[in-house]
């Protein structure tokens, strides 16, 4: 699994690292970020809820905000991140709209804690162009193809070279008087 630290930032104390497990998402993908908090503070903190937001994939529909833009995970018990600890908060799943909002975005996320204001942080989450992706597998069946022209040409020249091997090896012919 490839893992990203794609920011960290601190406030009186408390670092918080964001992970992304791919470098770059295609439109449907699915996607996981982690969340890791360190507190090198002599005071315990209690993480209440983590909210998100994906800047260019916030919709608002009849019902509301589409969640694949806009959410919060708010935590039944509060996850306590005690003093010089680290805690390692529970992936966050998320999955890129297949719809014209399939771009690259900033991704925001705040972290409600018993502190008086959250922790912050926002990062990009890339998204390959539709269009790219597109080409990418019309590259695919390119390099396909000329793997097969390669393979081809390589037993065709040793079928040649074995033609040539064998005439050579043939005994001559020798003409003899009829009688």
């Amino acid at each position: 699994m490839l893992s990203i630290v794609i920011g960290s930032v601190g406030a009186n104390g408390v670092t918080v690292h964001v992970n992304l497990d791919k470098v770059q998402y295609e439109s449907g993908g699915q996607g996981k970020i982690s969340i890791t908090i360190r507190n090198t503070s002599d005071d315990p903190i209690e993480v209440k809820n983590v909210s998100i937001q994906f800047a260019s994939w916030m919709m608002y529909t009849v019902d509301g905000w589409d969640e694949l833009g806009n959410w919060t995970v708010v935590y039944s018990e509060p996850i306590t991140v005690g003093s010089n600890k680290t805690v390692a908060l529970e992936d966050i799943s998320f999955t890129v709209p297949t719809d014209g909002r399939a771009t690259s975005t900033y991704v925001y996320l705040w972290i409600y804690t018993n502190k008086p204001s959250p922790l912050y942080q926002w990062e990009t989450v890339s998204v390959i162009d539709p269009f790219d992706q597109s080409r990418l597998r019309a590259l695919d069946n390119i390099v396909m193809l000329l793997t097969v022209v390669a393979i081809l040409a390589i037993i065709s020249a040793i079928i040649i070279a074995a033609a040539v091997f064998l005439s050579g090896r043939r005994p001559g012919v020798t003409w003899q008087k009829e009688e």
